[in-house]
């Protein structure tokens, strides 16, 4: 009975589950099927790819275990992808399948014509293999290129198409095997006798430095006894020898001169002593060391110094005496404020004075209450509202008064008389100082109602700058032998044929003739002059160039390179014909100009060399005239240099790179060969609209807090996508809004090594940029 019961139970138990089951299978099978879709079939190893999904009311499961209706999927090699919907326990059947190909643009293969070469040729870079676009790590693109590299240089590319970046190829180094001058420095260049001094020879040179001593190695240690010339070049069969000197001076210390701004002091006032002329140790005989110190006499005292170099002393220097006085002089009594009286429109400072200036005491004007603010040369003719301060000062001690303030209101007048019947221009020379190389730098000042000056000379010396306030003037071969110029300095004149006149101030130069020894050196500076426009994107660029002999005696063989393809390229095409013209020396532009010069395709040389030459001091000035078409230009700032080469009179090959300005030695220390700022061009100089973009080449994230990000430079209503590649073609990293925010992974585990990577920024303006980047750390 209980047997009986048990079967019918099960039984009714299994048809209820058949039930339940065929219910249930009746439900899913409503589930619709996904249909996906894919925004490209073809991608780049490592971009992203957007996967959608269609008609499913449910869930929908990638084949990569991703969810929802879309997805980003960054495959790195050729893949598929389905999907299913999913809802509550159902699921669907797998949907269509879709498969994004990754496109590997293949690795080009470079060679070069010639792995080792001498300064100055050309090497052609040749890459095959690539079906799209080779970009190379010099930042040129083409399968065929030509470089003058001037020093040992590595080179590598990259494939581009269809967007996907290649791996990078194998490196290839050329090797500059010689012809240059060395450049040979001394740890010591003055020493004393058996004294010891290190020499060290740099340069590119593939073979052997040899020296005068025959010595050989990039470094040599001499202790001469005597004042000796020491000269290396670099032995290799494959280029010309070209020797580069150097002396060593043995002397004795010179004893240092002391000087300061004054040597009369009020009891108490702190006075600064410079001791110059020392290339060692400066030591004081009040127990005192180092170039300025600082002494507070209470009475008349005098202090000597000694110039001190390893075991060498000087003689003591020539004592410098300093005289202290303790009067202070009374305030000066003026008047709190002052007026004009029309028609005049200034007033006459010195007439707020109610008394005389006592005997040995002098009156100065100040611009403010400290003693150390601008003091007035004028003040005939104020015209400016504002409080002016009177000093007395003691004439034999130097000690000054309080200040006395007075206020200058001034009123307008209907019928004012001119301006510079009150206050006329002046222009005067302030200063006539002798550099080392025997030039003079002059200075000068304005006043009145002058607003610029012009310098002048009677010689066939050359200024710096004829405008301005501060000028170098370099005398000629002409101006020595006749041993005297006449500079002039002559403002403007502010009304032309009106009642007002310039003011002007005379000096003379009395000039020594060059010294023998003196270093001989050749200068070169650029300016960028002006641009006309000449069709569209298309402009014709004017350069100035300035080469001056800076050393003592004749320079032979004067040669300028200005290669304006390496200055405009990433697409900017330089178009021919580039005109050359010669200003100064007055001979007119035949036979001295290449007439084969066109700024590219190998064709450099500005001049025949054979043809001119530069006296001491002389200069040459020449103008360059481009045309150039920026349509395709995908850099917006353009940097140019140009190089000059001459040869002295013992020889020597003489070489400098220009400097932005107008005059090769900038920071005025004599060397124009630290002075070495391209000459930029920005695009939006040209068109007026502010669309300049910097990359840098490289950067260096190591947590210095210099350098550490990769800043790109551009307007802000400009939006930047970045994408960085490694030298394998691997997307390392992108942005779609980049906001300078990216410092290699310094901050993760998978901090990027040092080494050269590939960039493209996509502009929201539709321009594209690509070059390679250096990480160093």
């Amino acid at each position: 009975m209980k047997s009986s019961l048990k079967k019918t139970f099960l039984i009714a138990c299994t048809l209820l589950a058949q039930t339940l089951w065929a219910s249930h299978a009746s439900d899913c099978d409503g589930i619709v099927t996904p249909t996906i879709s894919s925004e490209k079939s073809i991608s780049c190893s490592g971009q992203a790819v957007l996967l959608k999904a269609s008609g499913c009311e449910g869930k929908v499961v990638w084949s990569n275990q991703k969810t929802g209706n879309s997805v980003f999927v960054y495959p790195t090699q050729t893949s598929s992808y389905t999907a299913y919907c999913q809802k509550d326990e159902c699921k669907s059947a797998l949907s269509n399948s879709i498969t994004i190909l990754i496109n590997t643009p293949a690795t080009p293969t470079i060679k070069a014509s010639n792995n080792k070469i001498c300064l100055g040729e050309s090497v052609t870079l040749n890459a095959t293999g690539c079906a799209g676009e080779v970009i190379w790590s010099n930042g040129s693109t083409g399968n065929e290129i030509t470089v003058y590299p001037t020093n040992t240089t590595k080179y590598t590319a990259t494939c581009r198409n269809e967007g996907c970046i290649s791996c990078f190829s194998d490196d290839i180094i050329i090797t500059i095997m010689g012809g240059e001058p060395l450049k040979l420095t001394a740890t010591k260049s003055t020493i004393c006798a058996g004294e010891t001094t290190s020499l060290t020879a740099q340069g590119n040179c593939a073979g052997t430095i040899r020296w005068s001593t025959n010595q050989t190695g990039s470094s040599i240690s001499v202790s001469p006894q005597n004042t000796t010339e020491y000269w290396a070049y670099c032995e290799s069969t494959a280029c010309n020898i070209v020797k580069s000197s150097m002396y060593v001076s043995v002397v004795p210390p010179l004893p240092p001169t002391i000087s300061a701004s004054k040597n009369t002091l009020c009891a108490g006032e702190n006075l600064i002593l410079t001791a110059t002329g020392c290339t060692g140790i400066v030591e004081w005989d009040n127990g005192m060391q180092g170039q300025s110190i600082t002494v507070t006499p209470l009475e008349n005292a005098q202090y000597i110094a000694y110039c001190k170099r390893g075991d060498c002393k000087s003689s003591p220097s020539q004592a410098f005496k300093v005289y202290v006085g303790s009067s202070i002089p009374s305030r000066p009594e003026v008047v709190t404020e002052m007026t004009n009286q029309c028609p005049f429109v200034t007033v006459d400072l010195s007439s707020a004075l109610l008394k005389k200036a006592p005997e040995g005491i002098t009156y100065e004007v100040h611009t403010s209450s400290s003693a150390s603010s601008l003091s007035l040369k004028e003040v005939g003719a104020i015209s400016e509202n504002r409080t002016f301060y009177f000093f007395a000062r003691h004439m034999a001690t130097g000690c000054l008064s309080e200040p006395a303030a007075v206020s200058v209101k001034l009123q307008a007048c209907t019928q004012s008389l001119a301006l510079c019947t009150t206050n006329p221009a002046t222009a005067k020379i302030t200063k006539t100082e002798q550099t080392t190389l025997n030039n003079y730098l002059l200075e000068g000042s304005i006043g009145g109602v002058a607003s610029s000056a012009q310098w002048l000379s009677n010689g066939t010396g050359t200024f710096s700058t004829t405008n301005g306030l501060t000028t170098i003037y370099t005398p000629s071969s002409e101006d020595r032998q006749a041993g005297k110029v006449t500079i002039s300095f002559v403002s403007n004149d502010p009304d032309a044929e009106g009642p007002c006149h310039a003011g002007s101030d005379i000096t003379y130069l009395t000039l020594q003739p060059n010294q023998s020894g003196a270093k001989e050196m050749v200068g070169i500076n650029k300016t960028l002059k002006g641009w006309t426009s000449v069709g569209a994107n298309i402009y014709e660029i004017e350069y100035l160039i300035q080469v001056v002999n800076m050393g003592s005696n004749i320079l032979k063989q004067i040669q300028v390179i200005d290669s304006l393809d390496k200055t405009f390229r990433s697409g900017a095409i330089v178009l021919t014909p580039t005109v050359v013209k010669i200003f100064e020396p007055s001979v007119g532009s035949s036979p001295l100009v290449d007439t084969s010069y066109q700024g590219s395709n190998n064709h450099y040389q500005l001049l025949v060399p054979e043809t001119l030459s530069l006296a001491a001091g002389q200069a040459l000035t020449l103008s360059v005239i481009a045309k150039v078409d920026f349509t395709n230009a995908t850099d917006s700032i353009f940097n140019n240099t140009a190089f000059v080469s001459a040869i002295d009179i013992n020889g020597h090959t003489l070489v400098d790179q220009s400097t932005n300005g107008n005059w090769p030695d900038i920071n005025q220390n004599q060397d124009p060969s630290d002075d070495l700022t391209p000459t930029p061009l920005a695009l939006n100089s040209l068109n007026g609209k502010d669309n300049d973009v910097f990359i840098p080449e490289g950067f260096s994230p190591n947590s210095d807090g210099i350098n550490d990000f990769l800043i790109i430079r551009k307007p802000q209503n400009l939006r930047a996508s970045l994408e960085i590649y490694n030298r394998w073609g691997g997307l390392i990293y992108t942005a779609d809004d980049y906001k300078n925010d990216w410092n290699g992974g310094i901050s993760s585990q998978n901090a990027l090594p040092a080494g050269t990577y590939f960039y493209s920024v996509k502009l929201s303006d539709g321009r594209e940029l690509s070059k390679f980047l250096t990480i160093s750390r």
